[in-house]
């Protein structure tokens, strides 16, 4: 069953976006503007910057210029994982634009498991810890997605972790030993 843009067929669809979106929509790999709105429009369409209109062109004068991007829905997405799966891998990667790719594939998992998992996906995957989230391609980002969902698939909690969950709870235990200390001083 078709979903998502592909519930329709390949409609194509030509949208006006703020400049700036438009050149993250589009942006290649390796350049400043690449994002996770890059990667997820890449994954699923064919996209393409086609140019941009001066904010002069309307009345009333905008303070941005209007990007204006065509897509072209893929016949078959280049990550071929449910969206979720997708978006939670994409996600993790780009939480930290200026660090390596491995510090935020590492928040996929359990403190306690966090090294090994993470070295475990990367080198299963084939990608270099050292690069950074936008030096990364949709074809690497399809090798890290097939290789996560076959770790899901080993361990079924391990697409429901969040690890902001694990250091709200951290804190709080943290809170409760503190707390527990200062009543035995007194």
């Amino acid at each position: 069953m078709r979903e998502g843009p592909f519930a329709y067929g390949r409609t194509q669809m030509t949208l006006t976006f703020q400049k700036e979106v438009a050149e993250r929509l589009a942006a290649n790999t390796g350049s400043k503007q690449r994002s996770r709105l890059s990667v997820m429009a890449q994954y699923l369409c064919h996209v393409q910057h086609v140019f941009t209109i001066p904010g002069r062109a309307f009345v009333p004068k905008p303070e941005v210029e209007v990007g204006v991007v065509h897509f072209t829905p893929l016949t078959q997405p280049k990550i071929e994982q449910p969206f979720k799966l997708v978006e939670k891998v994409v996600q993790h990667v780009f939480q930290f634009r200026r660090k390596y790719c491995h510090r935020g594939l590492g928040m996929l998992f359990p403190e306690a498991q966090r090294l090994e998992r993470t070295g475990r996906l990367l080198q299963l995957a084939d990608v270099d810890p050292t690069l950074r989230p936008c030096q990364l391609s949709v074809s690497h980002f399809r090798s890290l997605c097939d290789v996560y969902r076959r770790m899901c698939d080993e361990d079924p909690h391990l697409f429901a972790y969040n690890f902001r969950e694990e250091l709200k709870k951290n804190k709080r235990a943290g809170q409760e030993r503190e707390a527990d200390r200062e009543s035995r001083s007194l």
